[in-house]
């Protein structure tokens, strides 16, 4: 499953943290829905969120 990691909490802080990583259940092009750790979807501005790309190793 593709994940998105929170980059801005703005008017979200309760639902989501920055730096967290969240199931993306749907992508459109301005935005993402996603699974909170509440297990609560949201549709989230891709603005507020980066790809996470987990195929890249760290160097």
């Amino acid at each position: 499953m593709r994940k998105v990691i929170c980059i801005n909490n703005e008017g979200l802080e309760l639902e989501f943290n920055v730096g967290d990583k969240y199931d993306v259940d749907r992508e459109f092009d301005t935005t993402y829905i996603v699974t909170n750790k509440l297990g609560k979807r949201h549709t989230v501005f891709k603005t507020h969120f980066a790809l996470v790309d987990e195929s890249e190793s760290a160097i």
